[in-house]
């Protein structure tokens, strides 16, 4: 740095917590340091007290003398500070980078990097390290500026919840900054800088009037507002967030609510229930949009390691390397992968040639008809290397167009990851922006489905932030910090997959247990008629009945007479007593079977004594849909050749026979059920033990901060004895000094520059009758005692020329005085009026 640039501000060490206000958010402010007129005006429409902390990132020129500080200093009363190694961020303060450096922050802390890193894109480094400190309450504003530094940024601090504020370009001194940044789309609001400044401002208290738990909080006699919204959302585009994580979800509906100007929950509701177009923007929003080309070069790179081994093992002609990119926006990462696909089949070679099928999918149309269009604005060339935009990418009208051959690899669909069948035989599964968004659940639901949509030995590619959580014991870790995993070998079923409301839902159907749809009245018997003959016409015309789970007849069709009796002594409707021959004993287990897996299930060959011949049918439980109804039809096929054995023997063997039977599928039933507590016990587990770790570092932490409190007790007990003897000095300063004046016998006036009376003592009331009252009354206010009339000139001279006057006055009772005319001078030298001194010289006067 030259020897022009200002002294480094001196920071003295922070006040303490019971001074310093909350930090509600970080606001870095990045442009041109030519453009001045847009701090400043940004500056001057903001209030004194905000709680955030601001942090300037201009261009300055190395060898550039840093007066920014003191320019801003001069817009806002906010304290303005020029950075300094491991400053800490403190609220209503204001940070400008020093020239030659390049800045970061961690942990709220400031870090300054030496002029050898202070080359390129600075802005674009401070928002992405500031994205990951502050997260959701990280705000990012670009001014006039040259050049397209702080775009690359932004796509950090939308990734991580924060606001993006841009100048309008047409308001810009220099508009190549705020255009770039306009035209990425990641911007909330693009406005001037004092709308902006604006805007701010509003955002933050919007912030602070949503509560996520007041949000998220229901009673028995409603829903709560988020679920009033979501529902909403799911019955206009059929998607279902509700398994989302709440404060995601809240984050996403400020900035809607922010830009409508709504400050009330139930206003936006009524907006969302009249505006289809308002609920399309706030899907928008809730889909989190955001991607980049080879996001974290360094995952890639560990990605591309791997890949290299895989692909270089044997394979027959004909095979397919398959990929699924779930969750994949608008196709960066989807492309990106194909370029790194593309790149290690033309390293490995060798015949036969391996195949590539990618296929890309999201829930958002837009962002997938944008991805298939393969067109970027020239952005990309801050993350795509020159050798890749000039193999990959073709230059078009001012945007980068993928190259046709790796544009053919990838297959987009829309696709919901946990609502619809899974892409299966899969060698590698992107998933890098959705696990952080969802809630645990639903989570452990998306590995799972993961697992049975990979290959043994297949790669799981997840984002930083992101883990296979409680399915970490089917897949082994490659690479920990950048969450690159391999399945395992074993077979895996296909998790049950959620069903989605369509358009016109208003709810969706409640279940009694998963997979079960809850029990649904028919209110006439003309509706049971039409629903099983409904039923009975789809299949075939035959006897049957209608039941409900616990085997009581609801509709009876047919002649069912012969299959069906009513035992001695009883007067109930039970199916399951009613039955004859060998349908008594199978009917139970039949109907719990349909039951439990919703499908027609057949028990055939069924032997049952009617009229005295023996008769075979074929037994039929089928489950009517959205209902816990079941259709039981018996569907006779002839006289039986063998003859009904009716000793009781031979039928008591039969029914031990489909008894042992039923136990040994309900004891299969009740493994499956036992494995699968198992499994959700060992992960409660293993949530409940990262819990209680967590709940120690929190009791380290709060331990650390006791400490940290009586450390700053002890020092504010200090400084208030440290007071207390300067009280009592001054105390005794000021009794020493009116005690002085009284004893002293002189009559005293002390007025200030406006020559209003600021003190007296006592001996002035032979010359002017004050009480303690007449403080800060003008002197002129009053009849002064005595034969002279040129009193108010002469303190009036001795305020403009500062030099003392003295004269002998004569009181009205021939009394003489002498009177002298002082300036009242401070400490520091400064003339705060004038003191007037009345002695007595009577007695020298009579002597003369």
């Amino acid at each position: 740095m030259s020897g022009d640039s200002p002294p480094t501000t001196s920071v003295s060490s922070p006040p303490s917590t019971e001074e310093t206000p909350p930090l509600h958010g970080v606001v870095g402010i990045g442009g041109s340091a030519g453009a001045l007129d847009g701090y400043e005006r940004f500056f001057l429409a903001l209030p004194p007290v905000t709680g955030m902390a601001f942090v300037v990132v201009p261009h300055l020129e190395p060898d550039h003398r840093g007066l920014m500080p003191d320019i801003l200093a001069r817009c806002t009363p906010m304290s303005v500070l020029q950075i300094e190694e491991g400053m800490r961020l403190l609220a209503d303060h204001v940070y400008v980078i020093p020239p030659g450096q390049r800045l970061t922050l961690t942990q709220g802390i400031l870090h300054l990097h030496g002029p050898e890193h202070a080359t390129g894109m600075v802005i674009d480094t401070f928002f992405e390290s500031l994205a990951g400190d502050q997260r959701e309450h990280a705000v990012a504003v670009v001014l006039s500026g040259m050049g397209r530094d702080g775009t690359q940024g932004l796509h950090a601090i939308k990734a991580n919840g924060g606001r993006v504020l841009v100048q309008d370009p047409q308001t810009a001194e220099y508009s190549s900054m705020p255009s770039s940044a306009a035209a990425s789309q990641l911007a909330d609001e693009v406005l001037s800088v004092e709308d902006l400044a604006l805007r701010l401002l509003s955002a933050v208290h919007l912030a602070r009037l949503l509560d996520a738990q007041q949000l998220t909080r229901a009673d028995e006699a409603a829903p709560s507002p988020l679920q009033r919204i979501l529902r909403l959302v799911r019955a206009q585009t059929g998607h279902d967030f509700t398994r989302y994580k709440p404060t995601t979800l809240v984050r996403r509906l400020e900035r809607r609510m922010q830009t409508q100007r709504l400050l009330d929950v139930e206003r936006y509701i009524q907006l969302l229930e009249s505006s289809s177009s308002e609920v399309e923007a706030l899907f928008q929003d809730f889909t989190i949009n955001v991607t980049s080309f080879f996001r974290d070069t360094e995952a890639f790179a560990a990605l591309k390691s791997q890949l290299r081994s895989a692909m270089a093992k044997p394979r027959q002609e004909g095979d397919t390397f398959r990929v699924w990119v779930a969750a994949c926006s608008t196709g960066e990462e989807a492309y990106s992968v194909a370029i790194l696909l593309h790149e290690l089949a033309e390293e490995v070679g060798g015949p036969p040639p391996l195949k590539i099928q990618i296929f890309a999918t999201d829930i958002d149309q837009a962002a997938i008809h944008q991805a298939r269009q393969g067109r970027y604005s020239k952005d990309i060339a801050y993350v795509v290397s020159l050798e890749r935009l000039n193999r990959f990418f073709l230059l078009k009208d001012g945007q980068y167009q993928i190259r046709a051959d790796i544009r053919d690899r990838v297959v987009f669909a829309t696709h919901n990851t946990f609502g619809d069948p899974p892409f299966t035989r899969l060698d590698l599964l992107c998933c890098r922006n959705m696990l952080i968004y969802v809630g645990p659940e639903l989570q452990q639901q998306i590995i799972s489905i993961f697992r049975y949509a990979l290959r043994p030995h297949g790669l799981l590619f997840l984002g930083a932030s992101e883990t296979v959580g409680a399915g970490r014991e089917h897949f082994e870790a490659l690479s920990h910090r950048w969450k690159l995993y391999q399945r395992g070998e074993g077979a895996a079923e296909l998790p049950r997959v959620s069903t989605q409301a369509r358009w016109g839902d208003t709810d969706a159907t409640p279940h009694r247990r998963e997979g079960k749809p809850a029990l649904q009245t028919v209110s006439s018997a003309s509706e049971l008629r039409q629903q099983v003959q409904e039923a009975l016409l789809a299949e075939y015309p035959a006897s049957a009945v209608l039941i409900n789970a616990q085997g009581t007849i609801l509709f009876v069709h047919g002649q069912t007479a012969r299959y069906l009796e009513l035992p001695p002594g009883m007067t109930g409707t039970r199916v399951f007593e009613m039955a004859k021959g060998e349908v008594r004993s199978e009917l139970p287990g039949a109907v719990r079977q349909a039951d439990s897996e919703r499908q027609r299930i057949v028990r055939r060959g069924l032997q049952v004594e009617v009229e005295g011949s023996v008769r075979t049918l074929d037994l039929i439980v089928k489950p009517l849909p959205e209902s816990d109804r079941f259709l039981v039809i018996f569907q006779d096929r002839g006289d039986s050749a063998e003859p009904l054995d009716s000793s009781e023997r031979a039928t008591h063997i039969r029914m031990l026979e489909r008894e042992l039977q039923h136990g040994r599928e309900a004891l299969q039933a009740t493994v499956e059920d036992m494995a699968i507590s198992m499994e959700e016990m060992r992960s409660t587990n293993d949530e409940l033990q990262t819990t209680n770790e967590e709940l120690q570092s929190t009791n380290e932490e709060l331990m650390t901060s006791k400490e940290e409190l009586q450390s700053l007790n002890e020092e504010l007990s200090t400084i208030n004895a440290e007071h207390q003897r300067v009280i009592q000095h001054l105390t005794q300063s000021n009794d020493d000094a009116r005690n002085l004046l009284e004893n002293a016998g002189t009559g005293t006036v002390f007025l200030g520059s406006d020559l209003k009376i600021r003190r007296f003592t006592r001996p002035i009331s032979s010359i002017i009758q004050l009480m303690p009252s007449d403080e800060g009354r003008p002197l002129t206010d009053f009849n002064i005692n005595l034969r002279y009339q040129h009193l108010m000139n002469d303190v009036r001279r001795v305020l403009e020329t500062l030099e003392p006057l003295e004269a002998q006055v004569q009181t009205g009772s021939g009394e003489w005085y002498l009177m002298r005319v002082s300036p009242y001078r401070t400490s520091e030298n400064y003339i705060e009026g004038v003191v007037m001194a009345f002695t007595n010289i009577d007695l020298i006067k009579s002597l003369e």
